[in-house]
């Protein structure tokens, strides 16, 4: 049985996803005067960049790579590159080829809002949603009957597992993890788009790479070789803090 409590908990980061979103928008607007076109090409491209293209890339890995979890080394590695490349070239051919004409602050918080915010809303709903109905039908005694025939078993004993195993504090601490995470992306935003308006593409191979090695440990850790949750969220809770001295900083290289 799952406890009210943890079912109740999942909704939580869920909430504050939506929550955070509207939140950037309203900070920022009285901050840097968001404008409204990066904002939505940054949410499109987040779609379009890493949930398309890059989803496309890790079927055709993992499909060709099955035991890709028995090399946790190498996933990471691979994880970390594939979304360094796909999120930072994304922000670089958008601010290049579609938002020539925000190629300032405003531009590029604007840019990296809509990216992390809606970064937030998708991976909550993507990721939680689908526990909060293995929870309802494991507390219902429905889970193997209506997944029967539909997934291996053993796949079905390791949902009830996990479910299981995520307790309260795991959902509450999504939410600090999407926190930080949003301030990320917007660093990085305003980091690729100082690229492209000193024309600089090394400074696009520096996020790739900065974005690679930032994520590394985080794909990492999604093998059973490292399970401490509270060292990952320190680790991005580190990576908020810079981010937002980055944020800082950027105001200063663009107009």
């Amino acid at each position: 049985m799952v406890s009210t409590a943890t079912i109740v908990s999942m909704f939580v980061p869920i909430v504050f996803a939506f929550v955070l979103f509207i939140g950037l928008i309203l900070y920022y607007r009285k901050k840097a005067d968001i404008a409204v076109k990066p904002l939505i090409a940054g949410a499109l491209g987040f779609v379009v960049f890493t949930q398309v293209l890059e989803k496309v890339l890790h079927l055709a890995v993992v499909t060709a790579f099955p035991n890709y979890a028995d090399h946790p080394w190498l996933f990471g590695l691979y994880g970390g590159m594939a979304a360094g490349i796909f999120e930072e070239l994304g922000r670089f051919l958008l601010f290049t080829w579609l938002l020539k004409k925000s190629h300032d602050y405003k531009g590029g918080i604007s840019f990296g809002v809509g990216w992390g915010g809606i970064e937030a809303v998708l991976l909550m709903l993507m990721m939680i949603v689908p526990n909060i109905l293995f929870a309802m039908m494991m507390n219902s005694g429905t889970l193997e009957k209506t997944l029967a025939g539909q997934i291996p078993t053993d796949q079905i004993a390791a949902i009830k597992e996990t479910v299981l195993n995520n307790g309260v504090s795991f959902y509450l601490l999504a939410c600090v993890e999407r926190f930080f995470a949003a301030f990320i992306q917007i660093a990085f935003s305003l980091w690729v788009l100082i690229a492209v308006v000193k024309k600089k593409i090394v400074y696009v191979i520096y996020a790739i790479l900065i974005h690679a090695a930032f994520d590394f440990p985080l794909v990492f850790a999604q093998t059973d070789d490292f399970t401490n949750l509270w060292v990952v969220e320190l680790y991005v809770a580190i990576g908020g803090l810079i981010a937002f001295w980055l944020i800082k900083k950027a105001r200063g290289s663009l107009q």
